[in-house]
């Protein structure tokens, strides 16, 4: 059987079920409503003039890759889905550190919506500040052609109302559609950008006898990359469980073997969407800062995707928020407990606190191998193609969040297929 037979035979399949059929047909017209929503201007800017500026600017290009090409239009959109991470990272760090919060986290479905609310709460005040940061960035540099109070007015209400509707969207897609909708969200936004890039990188080396090989060598790069980041994914260590007369095994003996499933990534891309975002942050502040003083210019470097500061403080914020999104989804204590409960133990470790050290001991390993490969490959492709002056039109950040969004999206398909007994993707 062909590659392209199994490919019609799966789709064949995802055709026949109707809830899956309509979770994905949903998730598309969300997908259509928000690339729309990118085209929709605010009113009282030179678009024209920012488009220019944003392609010189690397950090003004990298906040408009998050929003999917809104940013240079200064559309609806144009602060993406942002805000929403902002305050989802705040709210995962304040539960470290109220253990209140933790406490309502842990009380089910009631907790976790007390929760959901609040970081809408807070999405929605921290949307109006960063709304309020880019009226006071595009005056400053011109771009305003009405400057006074309605301009701040009406573009601060225009952004926060089209950040609360991207917020909405994603909800959506979470619950009605397929895949966790932020994350699509994300994923749109980058892929969209990507053939205009590629466009750009052609014109740019037109003429040039080198465009071929470049062409060739950043195909090559780009595919070793995708090829390591799906390895990378879906790799996992195997810790072998032990039941205690839980059945028969193949020799015979009172007993049943198992293993705990541990990824190698187990955070997936958030540590990724988290640090680009942090990262975000000390960039655009220094993009307010009057160009009168000097700091300024010195930040700016500093601040610059190829600059070396730059790129080690992003590689410490991804290896962070992958120890600290790991620590949140993996709780050793409660795997230990399940299996005391249960009756299983892992070969040579025994039951309770002895069980939970040597978890953490796994997961703590794994996880640096994780981070170190997650900051590797984010920065990697800036260091190296920069450092030979080649064009970098999709750097390693967009690489990991496509491919990974994309594979949790197909992941998630396949369990619909293999709950109605068919055979999935993977």
């Amino acid at each position: 059987m062909t590659l392209m037979e199994k490919f019609n035979m799966k789709l064949s399949s995802i055709l026949k079920i109707p809830e899956l059929r309509e979770r994905i047909v949903f998730t598309l017209l969300m997908f259509l409503v928000a690339r729309v929503g990118t085209y929709i201007p605010a009113p009282g800017v030179d678009v024209d003039r920012l488009a220019t500026m944003t392609a010189q600017s690397d950090i003004l290009g990298y906040i408009n890759m998050f929003s999917g090409g809104a940013f240079k239009r200064v559309s609806i959109f144009a602060l993406g889905i942002v805000p929403y991470i902002n305050s989802s990272i705040v709210f995962s760090l304040l539960a470290v550190i109220i253990p209140k919060l933790e406490e309502i986290q842990k009380e089910g479905e009631s907790g976790r919506n007390k929760i959901t609310q609040w970081t809408r709460y807070l999405t929605i005040a921290i949307a109006v500040v960063q709304s309020f940061g880019v009226c006071l960035w595009l005056q400053s540099v011109g771009l305003v052609t009405t400057p006074g109070m309605l301009f701040f007015l009406t573009t601060i209400v225009t952004l926060t109302a089209g950040t609360v509707f991207l917020m909405w969207i994603g909800e959506q897609i979470s619950v009605k559609g397929i895949g966790n909708g932020v994350s699509l969200l994300i994923f749109l936004n980058v892929i969209s950008g990507g053939p205009s890039n590629i466009v750009q990188t052609i014109q740019s080396m037109r003429g040039s006898k080198f465009l071929i090989p470049v062409l060739i060598l950043i195909a090559v790069a780009g595919i070793l990359v995708v090829t390591g980041i799906v390895i990378f994914q879906l790799g996992e260590r195997k810790i072998p469980i032990h039941y205690v007369g839980k059945g028969f095994s193949n020799r015979g003996g009172m007993g049943q073997n198992s293993y705990i499933p541990l990824k190698l990534n187990s955070a997936g891309v958030m540590p990724v969407i988290f640090a680009s975002v942090v990262m975000m942050i000390p960039s655009a502040l220094v993009n307010i800062i009057p160009s009168q003083y000097t700091i300024k210019t010195t930040l700016s470097m500093i601040f610059n995707q190829n600059h070396p500061v730059y790129m080690i403080l992003y590689a410490i914020v991804i290896i962070f928020f992958s120890f600290f999104y790991t620590a949140i989804v993996f709780d050793p204590e409660k795997v230990a407990d399940n299996l005391k409960q249960g009756g299983g133990t892992i070969p040579g470790i025994r039951p309770g606190t002895e069980t939970v050290e040597y978890l953490e001991g796994v997961v703590t390993r794994i996880t640096w191998g994780g981070a170190v490969f997650l900051a590797l490959i984010s920065i990697l492709p800036y260091a190296v193609f920069t450092s030979f002056g080649l064009p970098v039109f999709f750097g390693g950040t967009g690489i990991i969040i496509v491919v990974g969004v994309a594979i949790d999206t197909v992941q998630q398909i396949n369990a619909h297929l293999v709950m109605r007994e068919y055979k999935g993707f993977i």
